[in-house]
């Protein structure tokens, strides 16, 4: 499926969910089914999708957790739907991810208008990860390897001490690769190769998706 057809369509479900109203009644296990086949269709491996939800419960359970407190009427209802809503969300975007390179994902944003310094930005910044982290497991080589083995004592003082070279390394990085691209001409954009727009089946698909979520909302 073309790149710009599925953030349209993860973002119109996401948008719509959103609005479903605390009882929802039989259009929330309605919904969730939807999710599912959605999930299935894409092939995409549950160990991954998983290890994200896992990874967000903590910071859903904390919003969750803030209807229960403020005893606003039927709590729990609202509750669950905060927690199911944002469990949706990060389902969707993690499908969209899993199943888009994040270049055809900048240029999706660029022809809906986004800014092009936000969509450089987000393309440099998912580059330049994988050199951080590379940078991190480097450091933590030469720390084990002076020490003897991993560290035992003073972890949150290494780590600290880590993060900082960490820091100050990816600075000097990307000084000098920011460097290197301004000599090579660059102009702002990256070159990418003309790709067809998007194909009548695949609108057809994703507007029978956001139209099926939109029904239950009406419903």
């Amino acid at each position: 499926m073309h790149p710009l057809v599925k953030l349209c369509t993860a973002l119109a479900m996401v948008l719509t969910i959103t609005t479903f109203p605390p009882a929802a009644g039989w259009r929330a296990p309605a919904v969730g089914s939807l999710l599912a086949a959605v999930w299935i269709l894409s092939r995409v491996p549950a160990a991954y999708v998983l290890r994200r939800l896992l990874a967000a419960t903590p910071f859903i359970a904390m919003a969750a957790a803030l209807p229960l407190v403020s005893a606003v009427p039927g709590a729990i209802l609202v509750a669950a739907a905060v927690a199911g809503k944002a469990y949706s969300a990060v389902l969707l975007l993690s499908l969209l991810a899993a199943t888009t390179r994040i270049e055809d994902l900048v240029e999706s944003l660029r022809m809906l208008g986004a800014p092009r310094g936000l969509a450089l930005t987000a393309a440099l910044m998912h580059r330049y990860l994988f050199v951080l982290l590379e940078e991190w497991r480097r450091i933590a080589r030469a720390r084990d390897c002076r020490a003897g083995g991993p560290v035992r004592t003073g972890r949150t003082k290494a780590w600290a001490y880590q993060a900082a070279m960490v820091f100050v390394r990816g600075w000097d990085r990307a000084d000098r690769v920011a460097q290197a691209m301004l000599a090579r001409g660059f102009q702002g954009s990256f070159p990418r190769l003309r790709r067809p727009g998007p194909r009548p089946a695949d609108v057809a698909w994703g507007l029978a998706v956001a139209v099926a979520v939109l029904a239950l909302r009406i419903g």
